[in-house]
This record gives C-alpha cells, sequence and structure tokens, in this order.
C-alpha cells in the first residue's frame, strides 16, 4: 500500500514532471503537493508541514537555494529536503548540502530513485522521531 500518513511538496517549474512524479507517488500512498514557483511553495509550506519536499534549484522568482535557506529547520520531526535539478554543478551541491539538503539527485531520474529516496528520507525522519 506505502506511506498515506506521509506528505510530499514536489517543486519544480516543469509541470510535465511535477505531474508524472505526483502520480508515480500518489500510486505508493503518499499524499502529494505540487508548486510550480518557489513563492507558491512558501505559502504552501506555510499552511502545512510535509514530511519530505522534493526541490529544483532553478525556478522562477525565488530560486531553489533561496527557498532551502528559508525552509524551517528547528521543528521536529524535521522536514527531510532532497534537491532534483538538472543543473548540477559542485558548487550548487555543496551549498544546497550546507543549506540543510538530505539528498541531492540529478535528472533525469529515475522513478524507483526518486521513491527509494523519499523513502529513505522518511526512515531517517522516523529513527529522528524516536530518539526524541
Amino acid at each position: 500500500m506505502g506511506a498515506p500518513e506521509y506528505s510530499v511538496l514536489l517543486v519544480d517549474d516543469d509541470l510535465d514532471l511535477l505531474e508524472t512524479m505526483k502520480a508515480i507517488l500518489e500510486g505508493r500512498g503518499y499524499r502529494v503537493e505540487t508548486s510550480q514557483t518557489g513563492e507558491d511553495a512558501l505559502e504552501k509550506i506555510k499552511e502545512k508541514y510535509f514530511d519530505v519536499i522534493v526541490l529544483d534549484l532553478v525556478l522562477p522568482g525565488i530560486s531553489g537555494i533561496e527557498l532551502l535557506s528559508r525552509l524551517e529547520t528547528n521543528r521536529i520531526p524535521r522536514v527531510r529536503k532532497i534537491i532534483l535539478t538538472g543543473h548540477s554543478t559542485l558548487e550548487n551541491a555543496v551549498q544546497a548540502l550546507n543549506l540543510g539538503a538530505d539528498a541531492y539527485l540529478i535528472k533525469p531520474v529515475m522513478p524507483e530513485d526518486l521513491v527509494k529516496a523519499i523513502a529513505d528520507q522518511i526512515d531517517k525522519q522516523q529513527q529522528e522521531i524516536l530518539l526524541i
């Protein structure tokens, strides 16, 4: 069945990619919302808690790096953040990880790899909860 209690926010300006990823994740039991801009993502994050945020670095308006830097990090359980980008450089990978990204994936990503990355981050989040 999957994990119906877990929510994922997908942030990418590629609507086709968002719809494909959303369908795959919902098929695994996740609750999924999507945003095509950093501004829209910030609004959704203010309104509700997401277990995992999958975030492109290159977005119209607020960049993925800027959005990453503005995500709340002191909440327990901590939101897990996965970067998914087609514009990978060593510099932005290091910057993303320094700003608290938990995983870094490069487009095009195989659906199984994305699903595994999300499941791995939720496992880590659950381990964190057990340590509280």
